[in-house]
Parts: C-alpha cells; structure tokens; sequence
C-alpha cells in the first residue's frame, strides 16, 4: 500500500476520533462524518477549519471563572426575592411556578418586579434609547452584536461621547465579525473620546475558521444600574422603518426599569471580565438595590436567562422547552431562525397534539436561502400535529418573542437554532403577567394581518425535489 494511502488512513481515523469526542451534537457530529467520507481530503479540510473552535477551552474558561466570581458577589449582595415575590403574586404566576423553579435552579435567575415597556420597531426603539442614554449620571453599558457605520450607530456614539465627556463611565462590548465595519471608525472615535470598548471575542485573520462559531449575539443597554434594554434590535438603519432603507423590519425590543437590570449587570460584568485585561471590581454602585419605580410601562414579574459555551447548560433551549411544555391554552412564537433539535419539536408538537393553540410566525423571505429551506424541512411534522404556521409577508420578521396562555412572555436574542443553543452568547428577559402578556398577544395578531397560513394540505402537495432540497438544507445547516 502507498505511503501517501496509509498516512490518509491514519488521518481518517484520527479525525473521525476527535469529530466523534468533540462534536456534542449529534446531527453535527453525522454531518461531519457524512462529509468526511462522501469528500475524501476536502472533507477533513472542512473539519480542521470550520468544526473545532480550538481555543474554546482558553476563551471559556476565563469567562467560567468571571462567572463564579460575580456569582459569589451577587448572592452577597443582592437580595433574593424570589420566595416572597412567589407568594406576593401566587395567583398570578401559579400556573408558571414551575418555570421559575426551573430557572432559579438552573442558573439563580432570581425574580425581580419591575416595569416593562414593549418597544415594537426600531423607530420606537431607538429614540428611547437615546433619550435613557441622556439620563446617565453614573455608567453605561452595552453589549451589541451588530453595530453599523450609519446614522442611527453614529447617534448613538455621539451620545456616548458626550456622557463620557461629562464624567459617565461608558464600558461597551461588540461582536468583532457582525461590527467589523466600525473597528477603525466609531470604535476608534469612541477611545478617543475615553469609552472603553472591546470586541467580546476577537476575531483575527489566522483565527478566523475556528473562533467565528462563537459570536456575542447578545443586544443589551444598561444605564446606572437602574433602565435596561433587550431585544432583537442591534444599532444599525436596517431596524428602523422611519428611514428608508429598501426593506420594512419587523422587530421586538424592551425597556426595563427596576430591579431586573441588576440581572442584565450582572451577565453584562462576565462578559466583560472575560473580555478584558483588568476586569471590573464588583461594587454595589453596579448594583443599586432600591426599587425604582418611573411609573412607565406595565408593573410585572420577570426573570432574565443567559445563554453561551461557558454555561454547563443549554439554558436558552431548555427555557424554550419548560415554556412550551407548561402552555395550556396557546402559544404565539415568533423567530426568523427556525431550525429546531428534537427537544424543541417535540415539546411544540405535544402541546399541539394536547389541544394547545400553537403559532409559529417566521419570514417568508429569510435572508438566508439555507436557513429558509432548512426551516420547511420540520413543517411537515408540525402541520400534522396540529401547529399553525405563519408566513410573515410584509418584510423581514427578526423578532425573538413568545406568549404563553396570556401570562407569561419572552423578548429576547436567542433564535431557535443550534447556534443560539449552544454557541452564541444570547439572553432574554422572561415576562410574567397578564397586562403584558395581553399587550403581546395584541402584537402578534396585528403581525398575523400581515402573513400567509401555510395549508397542511397544500404543503402535503409538495414535490419530492423540493423536499429533497429542504432535508439537504437542513443537513448542511448543521455546519452553519
């Protein structure tokens, strides 16, 4: 046998080895394999470049430390109300205690009453950022995934200027590939003008194939401790319709005021000491501990989950889950990436088989031909286990939202892929109340006016060809 043949042997079963060890997922893991043997040499090609984050366990492991750190400080410091916030409001989180249970457990994602204004659109968004931006005295900051070079990024860096200038300390983090256009504009005039901003996972030339899986999807404001923001909406002109931009967007955000946002702070400081040489000194001027009240918004209860490799769990998938297997009487979902695992299936499809009004709202028109034809893949079993699907028709659909039985709610980052399960860094606020959960409800049907119901029976109509291209698609799908 050659020599070249058997050092190919040798490689083969090496990577089928560390595909087989490394790759948790299990249609990831067949992916690989399947391309590996179906493209001899380019297949192992792929996999060294794109299937090993090969400093996963460097990037992970110093956010593993922040965030036994600032646990330790939290449980100190802040106090948990959870207990008797569950018996103050038992009548109006009872149905969905065990969700709270859940997350308590599952990361001390303590509960928190705060009030809470639904912001629909970036035209809504943004000027109330802008204005709460204003308000600072003490400290801003940010976490964003995508940061645009355009009027509504640079609003926002004229603001922060202007707050550093006036003592303010402006701390902010960006995605380093989905910012990359503002490396040497705005991020460069904002260290000039004293912000500290760093990109949360850098992204080099050299480095590029194996750090890119690992994205900051997270989009977070917090200012003095006190008003907070999360949301789908990132800082760029695309998110908001009051300028025209070519494409209407459809998107969720909300605002906090209370106690909340010490949730948000405290996964904001993991991020950032993970991120950064010197790291921020836990203090309770980060964490003010008195009950704001602005009177804005609706009055509710609310937790918030945080997702990413440095957690043990798949905390954003398993909080999708214990919603979906709790709901009752209805579900609304709303996500522009639909590419679910198995956990997630099953839990919407035995609450539509239970009788559960279940709605799935994605885009018509994805932005990506993959993610869209991967996404019809799972239709079939949904539409026959009774979940109606909705094509969002007037533009593109970014929303990250759920409402459950008219009382509890989700407005966050995370899609429902494996990226946001299980390598992005995403998190969510979780909603617990009906005023807000009606104010949802309202929100989603004003959007269905703008949708197609998929048809069981048509989509039972559908070629073979194409739903070869849909199962193809959601294999491939598997690398993204």
């Amino acid at each position: 046998m050659p020599i070249l043949a058997i050092l190919y042997i040798l490689v083969l079963v090496y990577t089928i080895s560390r595909i087989l060890l490394d790759t948790n997922s299990t249609p990831k893991t067949l992916a690989y394999l399947l391309l590996v043997f179906m493209i001899p040499g380019i297949g192992i090609l792929v996999y060294f470049s794109f299937g090993i984050n090969y400093r996963h366990h460097q990037a992970t492991s110093k956010g593993v430390q922040a965030q036994l750190k600032i646990d330790e400080f939290f449980q100190k410091q802040i106090v948990n109300e959870t207990e008797l916030l569950i018996k103050e409001g038992k009548d109006e989180i009872a149905h969905f205690l065990p969700m709270i249970r859940f997350l308590n457990g599952l990361g001390s994602e303590y509960l928190f009453r705060s009030d809470f204004t639904l912001l629909v659109n970036g035209e809504t968004k943004f000027p109330e950022v802008l204005a709460s931006l204003e308000q600072a005295q003490h400290f801003i900051h940010m976490e964003y995934y995508a940061w645009d070079n355009d009027i509504r990024g640079n609003q926002i860096k004229d603001v922060l200027l202007k707050k550093a200038k006036e003592g303010v300390k402006v701390r902010a983090l960006y995605d380093d590939y989905a910012s990359r256009e503002i490396r040497h504009t705005i991020v460069k005039e904002l260290r000039e003008g004293g912000v500290e901003i760093h990109p949360k996972i850098k992204v080099k030339l050299k480095q590029f194939a194996n750090r890119i899986n690992h994205r900051d999807h997270r989009k977070i404001i917090i200012i003095d401790g006190k008003f907070s923001f999360v949301g789908g909406i990132n800082l760029s002109d695309r998110y908001d319709n009051s300028i025209d931009t070519g494409l209407f967007w459809r998107d969720t955000h909300v605002k906090i005021t209370g106690l909340l946002t010490t949730s948000l702070q405290r996964h904001f400081l993991v991020s950032w000491n993970s991120s950064v040489a010197e790291p921020i000194s836990f203090s309770n001027t980060l964490f003010p501990q008195e009950f704001l009240r602005a009177n804005e918004g609706i009055a509710a209860l609310g937790q918030v989950v945080a997702g990413g490799p440095i957690y043990p769990k798949s905390n954003i998938m398993l909080s999708y889950m214990k919603i979906f297997s709790l709901a009752t009487e209805k579900l609304y979902i709303t996500n522009p990436y639909f590419i679910p695992n198995e956990t997630i299936m099953n839990a919407l499809c035995q609450a539509a088989i239970a009788g559960v009004d279940v709605r799935l709202m994605i885009p018509e028109k994805p932005d990506s031909a993959i993610v869209g034809a991967a996404s019809k893949f799972y239709f079939t079993e949904l539409l026959n286990a009774g979940v109606r699907i909705f094509l969002y028709k007037k533009g593109f659909v970014h929303a990250k939202t759920v409402v459950a039985d008219s009382r509890v709610s989700v407005v966050g980052t995370a899609n429902m892929d494996i990226r946001s399960f299980d390598l992005n860094f995403e998190i969510m606020s979780i909603i617990y109340g009906t005023e807000f959960a009606r104010r949802m409800e309202d929100m989603f049907q004003a959007d269905l006016a703008e949708c197609k119901e998929v048809s069981n029976v048509g989509w039972q109509k559908k070629k073979t060809g194409q739903r070869l291209i849909y199962a193809i698609a959601r294999l491939i799908s598997s690398f993204l």
